[in-house]
């Protein structure tokens, strides 16, 4: 959910501050009041692209900052996936666009646009004229049956992307088969080099690691020499750590016998008499075999060396190299028997192939099933909406020549708003408002199973009046019990609907023209509908008509 939107130094807004809330949050205002100046702000807090020209005239920079609290697990996982910090749940994006360009920071975390958008997309989705233009994209056509077909499908899917990314695989492989000899024996020859290489060298996993270990200890066997040599003269000597444990010792065993509480501090004494004869035996073993060997330290160098020298070549550990060296001895195999490998990666592709098919008549078959019953959902949603003729088909055709990781179906949706004509595709059939109408239908049947807390509808209301505006109004509030939804709206009847009602105005003050966003009392919002409607003045009968229309609305 959106809590608060900030904006300063945008357009015509010198700052303004809106405080959103559950339900259906309704702005409205004169045409030019600046209401799309606060959906592009919003769109800002969500990554579009931004220039110069959005900043307030005489603005150095302007900023939007975006309160979110959304109650899915999923945006907060993606948080976390970004490294991101929150707490109690919420979240503060703050844009700033400056002549220099845009800075953007989730939660005072540096991100760019891309992450930016990403996070915004999984909490708030923009619905308008032009976002309804993607309908007219088979992809999202498909997605959305996928997405309403739900899990079952969507393993379904799954299954068949990780399938066909196999099948690409392999033929990616056999595009790449040389057929040029010269090349080919070229190739072999390298791969077998490289081979050669990595097996003379004999290595080991994990011994760069001991090498080096040895490597450090031989490096400085001065400095481990004159620091042991000092500790044992701290245990040893007559003022020796050792010595004055022992004469410690001596002296209680003189006067235990006289009182049993001092057999415990004996027996400490003991011990501790007995681990410093042990450290002084470890360090004298250690010194007596810690002699520095020019030729052990050579050889450990030239074994380093050479180590080193095929991490440059063949990765950064011993592990990588020797995978590598498995890579090259595969291809070596197909090179040299470049008759049986083709055979096998044919054998591998028709297998794929077959299994692709299959799997791709599984979806189809998930498709044709969803597909019927989001008709049914649409239609009756759409007749809600005052289609009252609507005949709506979704097609799945399938074409198993044309196999790609999403199936071989392709999508449409068919309708008709008019008696005696066949349905047609959206694109040759709709016009923006009932675009933007099928998408509010299409936002009330998947809202109960998406995860997107916050739908903002711009201007979704342009073309309609009347009795449609009235359903489409109430569609809104419906959708808003299940969402937060903020809406864009020049309709009385569908302002009516507000749970909140904000009205935005324009006006000039000074030689400056600035644009208000005031949040709407009652009153406020019977002025503002009296208005909406056509009113030259807000006379008590206008004032009787909006309250009686507010009255009317399913709030």
């Amino acid at each position: 959910m959106i809590n608060n939107l900030h904006v300063k130094n945008l357009a015509l807004i010198d700052e303004a501050d809106v405080t959103f809330t559950p339900g259906l949050n309704i702005l409205t205002g004169e045409t030019g009041a600046g209401k799309s100046i606060i959906i592009g702000s919003l769109g800002l807090a969500m990554g579009a692209r931004a220039d110069l020209s959005s900043l307030r005239t005489g603005a150095d920079s302007g900023s939007v900052e975006l309160t979110l609290t959304p109650d899915d697990d999923s945006f907060y996982a993606l948080l976390d996936e970004m490294g991101i910090e929150h707490e109690e749940r919420s979240c503060i994006i703050r844009r700033r666009i400056t002549a220099g360009g845009s800075d953007c920071h989730i939660n005072g975390h540096r991100v760019t646009l891309k992450e930016l958008s990403r996070i915004c997309s999984s909490a708030i989705d923009i619905c308008g004229q032009r976002e309804s233009v993607t309908l007219l994209k088979e992809s999202s056509l498909r997605n959305l049956l996928d997405d309403y077909g739900k899990d079952g499908l969507k393993e379904k899917l799954a299954e068949l992307k990780a399938t066909f990314n196999d099948y690409s695989g392999i033929l990616s492989r056999l595009d790449n088969i040389e057929t040029d000899e010269s090349l080919r024996k070229r190739k072999a020859d390298l791969a077998e080099y490289e081979i050669n290489e990595i097996d003379e060298a004999q290595l080991k996993p994990g011994e760069d690691a001991e090498l080096e270990t040895g490597y450090r200890r031989l490096s400085n066997i001065s400095r481990i020499s004159e620091s042991l040599s000092m500790a044992g003269k701290l245990l040893e000597g007559e003022e020796g750590a050792g010595t004055l444990i022992s004469r410690a010792l001596r002296e209680i065993m003189t006067v235990s016998e006289y009182d049993d509480a001092l057999s415990p501090i004996q027996d400490s004494l003991a011990d501790l008499e007995s681990m410093s004869q042990d450290l002084i035996h470890e360090l004298r073993s250690y010194m007596d075999g810690s002699d520095y060997d020019p030729e052990e330290f050579a050889g450990i160098t030239a074994r380093l060396d050479l180590i080193n020298h095929l991490k440059s070549k063949y990765g950064r550990s011993i592990e990588d190299i020797l995978s590598y060296r498995d890579e090259k001895a595969e291809e070596l195999a197909a090179l040299n028997d470049q008759g049986s490998y083709i055979l096998r990666l044919n054998a591998d592709k028709e297998r794929l192939h077959a299994d692709l098919l299959l799997r791709c008549a599984d979806l189809h078959d998930m498709r044709l099933n969803a597909a019927r019953a989001l008709e049914e959902r649409l239609i009756d949603e759409l007749k809600a909406m005052n289609f009252l003729d609507v005949r709506l088909e979704i097609s799945v055709n399938a074409d198993p020549g044309q196999i790609t990781s999403n199936g071989y179906d392709s999508i449409d949706f068919n309708i008709s708003m008019n008696p005696g004509e066949d349905p047609r595709p959206l694109s040759s059939v709709a016009s923006g408002g009932e675009l933007s109408r099928i998408m509010l239908a299409i936002k009330c049947v998947t809202g109960d199973t998406d995860r997107i807390g916050t739908l903002v509808f711009d201007e979704i209301d342009t073309g309609i009046s009347g009795i449609t505006s009235l359903k489409t109004g109430e569609k809104l509030h419906e959708l808003s019990r299940t969402h937060q939804v903020i809406c864009i709206t020049h309709q009385a009847q569908v302002a009516a609907q507000a749970d909140t009602h904000f009205m935005i105005s324009k006006s000039v003050r000074g030689d400056r023209t600035y644009t208000d966003v005031t949040p709407l009392d009652h009153d406020g919002m019977i002025d503002e509908l009296a208005r909406m409607m056509g009113t030259d003045r807000i006379s008590e009968a206008a004032r009787s008509a909006a309250e009686e229309l507010k009255n009317g609305a399913k709030v």
